[in-house]
């Protein structure tokens, strides 16, 4: 999906939350309910809106020091990222960028998750490196069941 910037701004400043998710963007499998069903494993971060697996506790890593870090945007807001090596079910937009990017040497990519299309933060490339700066607030712990 490639989207015009001012698109992409105003696509990512909508509220979104379970109900308000068009039915054609909805996840086409339900997910598996009743007592059959295997409990998440709380250590697995899911997106905030859909509960979609977006990445685990195990693949956080330090980039310049730090797992968490907190940038302003050239807009004036501030986002608390955390690092990841593996992050899934993410859907790219736009393309690569090396302006204003918070790693130096590494171009930056707006991810939004696949089923429900909230913002989840950006990837980094350089060379051969990549990893998911991913908005904290925007990821739940995955306990309990799905």
């Amino acid at each position: 999906m490639v989207m015009h910037p001012r698109e992409t701004v105003a696509y990512l400043r909508k509220e979104r939350t379970p109900g308000s998710i068009p039915a054609a963007d909805r996840p086409t499998i339900a997910p598996a309910r009743g007592r059959n069903a295997a409990p998440r494993d709380p250590r697995e971060l899911l997106c905030r809106t859909c509960r979609s697996r977006i990445t685990h506790e195990d693949h956080r890593i330090e980039v310049n020091g730090a797992h968490a870090h907190t940038f302003v945007n050239p807009g004036g807001f501030v986002h608390r990222i955390g690092c990841f090596a593996v992050a899934t079910h993410l859907g790219e937009v736009g393309q690569p960028d090396p302006s204003f990017s918070w790693f130096p040497g590494f171009t930056w990519q707006i991810v939004v998750c696949k089923s429900c299309r909230t913002h989840l933060g950006w990837l980094y490339r350089c060379a051969e490196e990549r990893f998911s700066g991913l908005l904290l607030d925007q990821l739940v712990p995955g306990g309990g069941s799905p």
